[in-house]
């Protein structure tokens, strides 16, 4: 049984209270709503979209469904454009590239006021001045999105978690996938048994560079359920049941700056009881929960960023408690690796189910807070969308950009490594990067996206012949470096790696591993099971107890892991 350790919440006279401004702005006041922030115009500040409902008519009660997407010109946010009558709330939303043309698209999921049996999901394409509805499929609610390129292909995949009804079935909860194939989308259904009203997120724990899945939230039962899915050799296996929670979110960060990352939970207990916890990493992917105690909050929302300006992340959290709405902030005390309770003034407090993110609304290296949910200061709880600027003055660098940028190729692996980027505050350990690659200079329509390591990997086409690439390093408060001066590699210039050979293939009773040393070596049969096996001095590994059939070993070689297919006859 893994150990909880209690922690204790206590402000420190040294911890100076954050305030901040209510900036006045164009937005509606979203019920049930969910937000993303990108720069979908590229002037170098964030936009945001969020999907929900309004009260149209100004009685008092929700009566409409609308989604908007708002444009920041650096002072305030402006309708930009609508998603027309294609519109849903009680689910979730999320900016999206799909197509690799540099212009963000949106996804969203949920119901809508005009039909409220038949849950929706929708992809919109950016066309530059406006969205346009490509898709419309069967949907979830009560549930989330998460963005990520889980094959390594450069094209945003994603998965779609929640409540979905079948006619004739009844309702289920599933956790899709969608692969990008680059033309369209490949759904694999029920790719982990799905949560309702739960949250889920995929994140690479161990730093092997395969993307693993933690989610939270109730079963088809009702029952809280929390697991750790690790990914070996591309397929998501059980690895660690936490501590059951329903009812939650859940968000990561490298807290500690150790190097990995750790998550933070919040929701309710199987007695209905509130929990808060920061999960850290043991370094292998193993999650310890640190409870923090004292929390009874539900319809949460949560979202992690340095909120005091000390180069480590904090997190902030919205809801209800004691049938008041809360704003909470906690920050990490580096001295005794505890997370103690803020203060922070300025905020009306709103509660849920809305959103709380962080981030950088007027680019002066603060992160601000985008506010969504129920005033229940207010007699008839009226809901209301806020933002509110950070007022610190205190100086906080950009992170320096990567100066020493390396691309290795092994067949049709391009394998990213850099360092060199450093930071004021952050400690180079926890900071995160965003690695663009394209087919000519300055483009990124092979891949861009934000990485938790300083290296990578792509399977690309055997058909790409040049790749341009760079990379930026970001901070604990979400403040981008410049880009590292660009890496030009045509395929005669690419390093060309000795790929490993194993031989006999197929094999029946011993395998030999040629090529560069081995520093271990897993083996999986095609259902995603680990099979013990030794690798030996000799770079052999005894098969004769396996059973005939197609394996992958996953072998690795000096900080780089390679996948080959054995056959054992």
């Amino acid at each position: 049984m893994k150990k909880i350790y209690i922690l204790c919440c206590m402000l420190p006279l040294s911890l100076m209270a954050q305030d901040f401004t209510e900036v006045q702005t164009g937005m509606k006041n979203f019920y049930y709503s969910a937000a993303d922030v990108a720069d979908i115009d590229h002037n170098g500040t964030l936009d945001i979209v969020i999907n929900g409902a309004i009260d149209s008519d100004g009685d008092g009660n929700v009566d409409s469904t609308y989604n908007e997407v708002y444009q920041n010109n650096g002072t305030t946010l402006l309708p930009f454009a609508g998603l027309g009558a294609d519109v849903t709330h009680l689910g979730d939303i999320r900016f999206i590239d799909y197509n690799n043309d540099g212009l963000m698209d949106i996804i969203s999921t949920g119901l809508s006021y005009m039909d409220v049996v038949n849950y929706k999901q929708y992809r919109f394409k950016n066309t530059g001045t406006g969205f346009i509805k490509e898709e419309e499929l069967p949907g979830k609610i009560y549930g989330s999105l998460d963005v990520f390129d889980f094959n390594h292909d450069g094209k945003p995949d994603y998965a779609l978690n929640g409540t979905q009804y079948a006619h004739g079935g009844g309702f289920r909860n599933s956790l899709d996938y969608y692969k990008n194939t680059g033309a369209g989308f490949v759904m694999t259904e029920n790719w982990v048994d799905g949560t309702q009203n739960g949250s889920f997120k995929v994140v690479d724990l161990n730093n092997d560079h395969f993307l693993d899945l933690v989610i939270i939230g109730s079963d088809i039962n009702g029952n809280p359920v929390s697991k750790v899915y690790m990914n070996q050799a591309g397929t998501l296996t059980p690895a660690q049941d936490l501590p059951p929670i329903a009812a939650g979110k859940i968000d990561f960060a490298d807290f500690n700056a150790d190097g990995f990352q750790d998550i933070v939970i919040i929701g309710r207990d199987g007695n209905d009881e509130g929990y808060l916890a920061v999960l850290m990493n043991d370094g292998t992917g193993a999650l310890i929960p640190q409870v923090i105690p004292g929390n009874d909050v539900s319809d949460m929302s949560l979202s992690v960023g340095d909120l005091n300006n000390d180069g480590y992340y904090d997190f902030i959290i919205s809801g209800n408690e004691n049938y008041n709405a809360v704003v909470k902030t906690y920050l990490y005390d580096v001295s005794n690796h505890k997370f103690n309770e803020g203060a922070a003034s300025g905020i009306t407090e709103l509660g849920g189910p809305g959103l709380v993110q962080l981030f950088d609304f007027n680019n002066d290296h603060h992160p601000d807070i985008l506010l969504g949910g129920f005033d229940w200061s207010v007699s008839d709880l009226p809901s209301q969308t806020k933002l509110f600027k950070n007022n610190s003055t205190a100086a906080n660098a950009k992170p320096t950009a990567p100066t020493q940028l390396n691309l290795t190729r092994n067949g049709s692996r391009f394998n990213f490594t850099w360092s060199g980027a450093s930071d004021d505050k952050t400690p180079v350990n926890a900071l995160r990067y965003e690695i663009t690659v394209g087919s000519l200079p300055g483009a990124y329509d092979i891949a861009r996206y934000v990485v938790t390591t300083p290296s990578w990997f792509l399977e690309l086409d055997p058909a790409i012949q040049n790749v341009y690439w760079s990379v930026k390093s970001i901070d604990a408060s979400k403040v981008y470096s410049e880009a590292s001066a660009q890496s030009v590699l045509g395929t005669t210039e690419i390093k060309s790696e000795k790929q490993p050979v194993i031989y006999p293939n197929p094999a029946s009773d011993r395998v030999y591993i040629k090529g560069e040393k081995i520093s271990e070596a897993e083996m999986y049969s095609m259902d995603g099971k680990k099979i013990n096996i030794t690798l030996n001095r000799d770079q052999s590994i005894d098969v004769s107890h396996l059973p005939k059939g197609m394996y992958l070993l996953k072998l690795k070689i000096k900080n780089e892991i390679t996948t080959k297919k054995l056959t054992v006859k």
